[in-house]
């Protein structure tokens, strides 16, 4: 049986049926990718919606605190500023009572008191009030930044007469103790003293000078002075000042520095001798090495002298005295001459109230 053969006419009709099929299939799956597209596109819409409105809702209590103010900023507390009277007749009484309530009203920390002293950057020390006054508006950053300058510029005469106006006084009356201080100067990112910068502790001492992260670290100075009361028959007038300038680590005096007092010889007592300067090497606040010192008795006689100490304790010569003392420094100009002192009194030479005031801290 011989098989039917197709000419090229009959396949034209097959032919345009099978691309008609196919450009059928093609279109169909055209239509349903578009489909798919916009199904997928809807669904992002919808996602992007609900988190725009969880935004919007997360937002809402910002924007009512700023309610209570015309321009919509949070509202902020206004500071309250005290008069401060400087009184030329100064009394250490009305001082104390202002300091007290100045303590009421500000609140200082022992433990890192210099970081909160930006919250109490605009309070004023006040004094009491007599009835003969002059007008004094400082904040305790203005009086410190004042008493900065002078002392950046070498002038430690006007930091001590600074020191004695009574505003100054009760700004440092209104700290609780020497281990309490307010800060002025330049700070690390945590908000500690990092820099250069002053202090000013109770009991009116004073420190400016080098900080790192909130200890007195590097070259600098304190000073403590003194004032006395009419009743105050105990204390010793003679003295008015006591300074260090040096080398610092640690809080403390480490390295080489100078120790001085400021005496007032007309008020020493007959037969007294202070140490005016001390200079050399100190640990610690303790003397410590080869020590070069400067005497003045009570006619204003200066001698110079030298001691080897060992963390706050010389080296003795041979014999005593009779009153049981021993020779720790030759003179500087006649070895066969020494100072003399009691052996118990051989303990812990050195800077006794910067060590004071850094243990009162906890040692930091």
């Amino acid at each position: 049986m011989d098989g039917h053969k197709f000419n090229k006419k009959e396949l034209i009709p097959i032919a345009a049926l099978l691309i008609f099929i196919v450009i059928v299939l093609v279109l169909c799956a055209v239509s349903a990718g578009r489909d798919t597209a916009a199904m997928r596109e809807d669904s992002v819409m919808r996602k992007g919606d609900a988190m725009q409105e969880t935004e919007d809702s997360a937002l809402e209590p910002e924007e009512k605190s700023g309610a209570g103010t015309e321009d919509g900023e949070p509202a902020k507390k206004d500071g309250t500023l005290t008069e401060v009277k400087e009184t030329i007749g100064f009394e250490e009484d009305v001082a104390a009572e202002s300091a007290s309530s100045d303590r009421e009203e500000v609140s200082v920390h022992k433990i890192e008191p210099a970081l909160e002293e930006e919250n109490r950057s605009e309070a004023i020390s006040g004094n009491g009030v007599s009835g003969n006054t002059v007008t004094v508006q400082k904040t305790n950053v203005e009086m410190l930044a004042e008493m900065m300058d002078y002392w950046s510029r070498g002038n430690v005469e006007a930091v001590e007469d600074l020191s004695g106006l009574p505003h100054y006084r009760s700004m440092s009356a209104s700290l609780q103790g020497p281990s309490y201080f307010y800060y002025y100067g330049d700070r690390n990112g945590e908000g500690r003293p990092d820099g250069t910068g002053i202090a000013v502790y109770g009991e009116d001492q004073y420190y400016y000078g080098q900080w790192s992260d909130g200890v007195r670290s590097g070259e600098g100075s304190w000073l403590k002075m003194y004032y006395y009361n009419d009743s105050d028959t105990e204390s010793d007038r003679a003295l008015i000042s006591h300074s260090y300038t040096g080398s610092w680590q640690n809080n403390l005096p480490n390295g080489e520095g100078h120790e001085q007092y400021g005496i007032d010889i007309e008020q020493a007592s007959t037969g007294s001798r202070y140490w005016q300067n001390v200079m050399g090497d100190f640990q610690d606040g303790l003397y410590n090495g080869e020590m070069y010192i400067v005497t003045e008795d009570a006619g204003g006689n200066l001698q110079e002298w030298y001691g080897n100490a060992s963390q706050g304790v010389f080296e003795t010569f041979d014999g005593r005295d009779q009153e049981g003392r021993v020779p720790i420094c030759q003179d500087a100009k006649n070895p066969d001459s020494h100072l003399w002192i009691r052996p118990l009194d051989n303990l812990d030479l050195g800077l006794t109230e910067i060590r004071e005031q850094v243990a009162a801290r906890g040692g930091s």
